[in-house]
């Protein structure tokens, strides 16, 4: 085995150093990197596993690593495949970490790997997405694609459960009960939407990649309590001032008798906006009451308000996205989740722009990301469900 003693860290090395202590990567390594090394990084990094992943990089059995790769992956190897020889640290850590899964792949490029395409405008290399879809996991533990059960209903003890054109889960309390119901969970995929009518009437709008546990029925408790575990959604609320109507957004509380807001939990920081009514805010630390057009924050054991125009932070619900003077990262955040793509960036350097538009998610991304490009003087391609951003460069 040749000594390593003396050599120069590979780029992905020094990336992956630089990400874990929260710096800039040197943008001449990160250019050196191959986009599968670059998408590798990524995850890493979204999983927050770059510590583990540098605790193994100094004592690991590549070898050992290695056939444990090819083993997982022998079953689907159908012809010969090239492997990069600096992928085997690479290799060990995602065994240590992730357990092999879908990185594997990332680990070995075959002949089979899609090959990216430049975005062009009105040359739509990709299918249209069908954004009804969600599933229903009822108390018991049972799954329903919900795409698959169009205009059918289900009855859950005393409740009918009604999916309307694969778009609108319908409860309806047949009859009064004392007794508190199960919570049943509706889970939106990357690239879905649905809205849901509880059975006290309030409606909920949910957004793509969101998490929504609630009740069957509301009888027999002392408040509506519903739980947002991730993702993003639009309450209107049914007024009952007997039965307060709250939403538990991870370290957030949003206390209302009935209103209209959103809230969103995309980033560590819940946001709320409220667009009628008005809603208390209860933090761990901290609570805030809100008016009409404003938006709070929670960050660091306070909330903080600001006035804003509502229609940027609902317009998803009726099939717009709306942004304004943010990051081009949150951008590609956005239409990643509404359009199920995974983002990779040749240059961490454009994440910072700032960028500011409006799209419906009936558009082909294709033009959307025509559009991006031209405001930004970036060059987009497709490789499979993966879109990857580059700078244009000059001639």
């Amino acid at each position: 085995m040749v000594s390593t003693m003396n050599m120069q860290p590979p780029p992905w090395e020094t990336v992956l150093r630089a990400i874990h202590s929260g710096q800039q990567p040197p943008a001449a390594a990160w250019q050196a990197l191959t986009a599968e090394e670059q998408e590798l990084l990524d995850l890493l990094q979204k999983e927050k596993l770059t510590a583990h992943a540098l605790e193994l990089l100094g004592n690991i059995d590549e070898e050992a690593a290695w056939r444990k790769v090819s083993e997982g992956l022998e079953k689907q190897r159908t012809q010969k495949r090239m492997v990069h020889m600096r992928f085997l640290r690479y290799a060990a850590i995602i065994v240590g970490i992730l357990l092999m899964g879908a990185t594997g792949y990332l680990l070995l490029k075959t002949d089979k790997q899609p090959v990216p395409r430049d975005v062009v405008s009105g040359t739509y290399i990709t299918e249209p997405l069908n954004h009804k879809r969600a599933t229903l996991v009822l108390d018991d533990g049972r799954r329903l694609d919900l795409h698959q059960q169009a205009d059918s209903t289900i009855h859950q003890g005393q409740t009918a459960i009604n999916n309307i054109d694969t778009s609108l889960l319908k409860y309806t309390a047949v009859t009064e009960t004392l007794k508190p119901a199960g919570y049943n969970t509706l889970i939106i995929p990357r690239g879905g939407k649905y809205k849901i009518e509880l059975a006290d009437g309030t409606e909920v709008w949910l957004n793509a990649e969101t998490i929504l546990h609630y009740p069957v029925h509301f009888g027999g408790v002392a408040s509506r309590k519903v739980v947002l575990e991730k993702g993003e959604a639009y309450f209107k609320v049914k007024p009952n001032a007997k039965l307060p109507f709250i939403v538990n957004a991870g370290e957030v509380d949003v206390r209302v008798l009935g209103t209209e807001f959103n809230v969103n939990t995309y980033t560590s920081v819940p946001t709320t906006t409220l667009v009628h009514g008005s809603v208390q805010l209860n933090g761990d630390a901290a609570s805030s009451t809100l008016r009409p057009n404003e938006q709070a924050k929670y960050s660091n054991g306070a909330f903080v308000r600001k006035t804003v125009d509502t229609e940027t932070y609902t317009a998803w619900r009726f099939g717009q996205m709306i942004y304004e003077e943010i990051t081009l990262e949150e951008v590609m955040n956005m239409l990643g989740r509404q359009y199920d793509y995974t983002i990779t960036f040749t240059d961490p350097a454009l994440k910072g722009q700032k960028f500011g538009g409006r799209f419906k998610e009936t558009e082909h991304i294709e033009d959307v990301l025509a559009a991006i490009g031209k405001a930004g003087d970036l060059k987009f391609s497709i490789r499979g469900k993966t879109i990857i951003v580059s700078p244009v460069l000059s001639k």
